[in-house]
């Protein structure tokens, strides 16, 4: 009896220590099997797959681009000989890969009289794509070489082809900006923002005191006629919104100098340059016709009243700097302005104490200035002088060919610059800060992004410029959108130290009984292992 008594705890131990056991795996599983990686799945921060190799790579293939030069002499040898000088002096280049074309002398080339007249005739040989260029020999000329308001340059007889690379470079290709753009020395001077897809152009007609200068204008109609047309011409790189407005009691903040003249009013009162900056501060923030998130081009028509009219600008050397007329300068990027004086009469009139003369702001004047500074705050114009290279006035609203042409190119490459800088510095930021969120649409617009810059590089391989541009400003705007969209700041400040300063002092309790349950576990398994020993 005594041995049946005593092997009946032994059984109810066993059975015991099989439960045990098996609640303590079961617990572990839970905890450690389920719940830690249910942990870790909801706290890893959402990151979708990125080219990111490919991303940083960019800069190891430099962007270059083809340009067609075609050159027509009337002695072919003169011809070949200039191409052959013109490719050793453009072969070490880091951006163009120049591909010159000899256009044989005809028998309908004889008969024409005037240099527009030859080069119709070679176009219709020779038909030009966007980007081309040519050389017209032109015996009858002043000049070495004048440039033409098409894709086109007349060359004396005796032009040399170090003066053909001289105007290709700094007129046509505008090499020294388009190095400014590429390079990363900040000694090479400020760069200008690359082009932003929208814009707002708005003028504005400041007349500060209306009930003594009576000015009238349709500055409406002036836009429509003038500024419209010449946006629409240059819409391939922006989109333009164009606004008017008439801004009255507006103060133009700055000290003004009476200087003595020989006009009939006796004197005309002196701006200072260097006060300049400081009008437009002054005026800046009466100017706002509405809130716009694109960026604004301002363009300030003052007419200054009889008071403190004429109204001239003076530089440091106490040098007027009235050009045909007209007062105005520019400040990049913000806009233009323009000094719109009133007629003689009207002032005198006023210094009579006669009631105040009506009369009309000169719709042409002010507007041809208005299309200057607008090439200039575009960086459309080209103003570096070559000697011996004139350059034919413009006569219509629209820029010149080959200057609307080198911007293109240049925005172009701007942009593919811009974009892969952006793109480079966003995959680095990510590569270095674990915790920020790249969601479906950001990867989304670095991806396409990241395309386009192949595709727009591509492009300007394959002699395609307006395709480059549109690829480059798809680029530039998609990389600008991933960079700053907001989901990339969903977890900026939240960074996995906090993350498990957090978690650590809620699960630290849980693991508790799961080491006990380990440490169990053993002592148990080892009980085994002695009741089975001999």
């Amino acid at each position: 009896m005594e041995e049946t008594s005593s092997m009946k705890p032994k059984r109810k131990d066993t059975t015991e220590d099989k439960y045990r056991i098996a609640a303590t795996i079961a617990f572990i599983v839970v905890i450690v099997g389920i719940g830690v990686p249910m942990w870790w799945k909801t706290t890893t921060v959402y990151r979708v797959s990125l080219p990111s190799s490919a991303i940083l790579r960019l800069s190891d293939h430099p962007i270059k681009t083809v340009v067609h030069v075609a050159i027509y002499t009337q002695q072919p040898d003169r011809a070949q000989l200039l191409i052959t000088e013109l490719q050793n002096a453009f072969k070490d280049s880091n951006v163009w890969i120049m591909e010159f074309k000899q256009l044989s002398p005809f028998a309908k080339a004889s008969e024409a009289h005037t240099p527009a007249a030859l080069e119709k005739l070679l176009l219709q040989e020779h038909p030009q794509s966007v980007g081309d260029f040519m050389f017209i020999e032109w015996p009858k000329l002043e000049d070495e070489l004048l440039l033409t308001t098409e894709r086109s340059a007349l060359m004396r007889t005796d032009v040399t082809s170090n003066k053909m690379a001289q105007l290709l470079h700094t007129k046509i290709l505008q090499t020294y900006r388009v190095n400014q753009i590429l390079s990363k020395d900040e000694r090479m001077g400020i760069k200008s923002e690359a082009p932003q897809p929208d814009y707002d152009v708005v003028i504005s007609v400041l007349n500060p005191k209306p009930k003594i200068t009576n000015a009238k204008w349709n500055v409406v109609m002036a836009a429509q006629t003038y500024i419209e047309p010449f946006l629409a011409q240059i819409s391939d790189i922006s989109s333009y919104t164009v606004r008017t407005q008439w801004k009255y009691r507006v103060a133009l903040e700055a000290d003004l100098k009476q200087v003595r003249d020989q006009t009939k009013l006796g004197r005309h009162y002196a701006l200072q340059e260097s006060a300049l900056p400081h009008l437009l501060t002054s005026i800046a923030q009466n100017l706002s016709a509405s809130i716009t998130d694109k960026p604004v081009i301002n363009l300030v028509v003052y007419v200054p009243p009889c008071s403190s009219a004429p109204l001239h600008i003076y530089n440091n050397k106490n040098e007027i700097l009235t050009r045909d007329g007209v007062d105005a300068f520019i400040s990049p990027p913000w806009g233009g302005f323009i000094i719109a004086n009133p007629p003689e009469s009207v002032c005198m009139a006023y210094i009579n104490d006669e009631p105040p003369m009506q009369y009309y702001v000169n719709t042409n004047d002010n507007m041809q200035v208005m299309l200057d500074q607008l090439q200039k705050l575009l960086d459309i114009s080209s103003e570096v002088h070559v000697s011996g290279v004139k350059t034919v006035d413009i006569e219509q609203l629209a820029p010149r060919r080959w200057e609307y042409e080198s911007y293109i190119r240049r925005s172009a490459i701007r942009h593919i610059a811009t974009a892969s800088n952006t793109l480079q510095s966003l995959i680095k930021l990510l590569d270095q800060i674990s915790y920020i969120v790249i969601d479906d649409q950001v990867g989304t617009a670095i991806t396409n992004s990241h395309n386009d810059i192949l595709a727009a590089k591509a492009a300007l391989l394959e002699h395609r410029l307006l395709n480059a541009s549109a690829l480059a400003k798809r680029a530039f705007v998609a990389s600008e959108r991933g960079f700053f969209d907001a989901s990339l700041l969903a977890q900026l400040y939240f960074p996995d130290e906090q993350k498990y300063a957090i978690y650590i002092p809620l699960f630290l309790p849980v693991m508790v009984p799961v080491l006990s349950s380990f440490n169990m576990l053993r002592k148990l398994l080892q009980r085994k292992r002695k009741e089975k020993q001999p």
